[in-house]
């Protein structure tokens, strides 16, 4: 696959992932525990559809091939939606996206170590520009979160990078078995937590199979594709470049008009990721993987 057409798909993952707050918002009445819940549980459900009707009479075998190294991903990941959640319990949002920004890096530094997946002189001005731009995003809103926020939004950043090293690791490798795995292990360490004032109503299962059921799947899988091609740093730049869209999209569904701080940090985010794709593109003009 060119690295034109890889990038597209990173971007349609990003575009779809950034539907997640407006989901939230309409899932109002719901603990966030229960939202995990509902929502992985579907994913990891439907996801398993899809691999046995895709493999048949493979389908245990496309489970065993991504190996222990595969289960430690699926569980690294499961765990980063946990750490995720019990972050926002404790932290405001700005001080864990704050965090979150140190994704892109923290795992082209990771690739560089376990892979050693070079880190070009673009990708680093690609990440250390939609740094800069999540953080002028968040300025003005930081408040100096508790230690164990902190703590849990580094735990989400190092859970998340581990994943998607392994990730890359697989690339040769169906890795989709490793996304429907985690989200099983996310809803089971969310289920004791999802009893409380549940009421799951025609609206909210209509929600939550769109989001889950079709929506997240769709995502998970495209970034699968994606990481086949493109390497760990430059893959999770989907992070800052998700929370510009979910910004956009906050403002055109739901009317939440951004900052001028929020613009300008968007803007660099864009900017940033953008250029570093197009320089890409022109180096690998006959579409040679990452």
């Amino acid at each position: 696959m060119r690295y034109s057409l890889a990038f597209l798909t990173l971007v349609g993952a990003a575009a779809l992932a950034s539907f997640n707050g407006v989901f939230i918002r309409a899932l109002g009445d719901m603990t966030d525990w229960q939202i995990v819940f509902w929502r992985h549980l579907l994913v990891g459900l439907m996801l398993c559809v899809g691999l046995a009707g895709f493999y048949r009479a493979r389908f245990v075998s496309a489970f065993r091939k991504i190996g222990r190294l595969g289960i430690f991903g699926a569980t690294a990941f499961g765990l980063s939606l946990v750490f995720l959640t019990m972050a926002l319990h404790t932290s405001p949002v700005a001080d864990v996206m704050f965090t979150l920004a140190a994704i892109p890096i923290l795992t082209a530094l990771m690739a560089w170590v376990t892979l050693r997946e070079r880190i070009e002189k673009v990708t680093w001005i690609a990440m250390i520009g939609a740094a800069i731009g999540v953080a002028l995003m968040v300025v003005g809103h930081l408040t100096g979160g508790s230690i164990k926020g902190v703590g849990l939004s580094v735990g989400c950043a190092v859970t998340v990078s581990i994943f998607a090293v392994i990730l890359r690791w697989g690339r040769d490798l169906d890795m989709i078995p490793m996304f429907a795995v985690g989200s099983l292990i996310a809803a089971a360490i969310a289920l004791p937590f999802s009893y409380d004032n549940l009421s799951l109503n025609r609206e909210t299962i209509t929600i939550l199979v769109l989001w889950g059921g079709l929506i997240s799947p769709i995502y998970y899988s495209l970034f699968v594709v994606a990481s086949r091609h493109i390497r760990a740093g430059e893959l999770m730049l989907v992070v800052p470049l998700e929370t510009i869209l979910a910004v956009l999209l906050a403002w055109l569904v739901l009317t939440e008009i951004p900052g001028t701080n929020t613009l300008l940090g968007g803007i660099l985010i864009i900017i940033a990721v953008s250029g570093m794709a197009i320089y890409r593109m022109y180096e690998q003009p006959k579409g040679g993987t990452a």
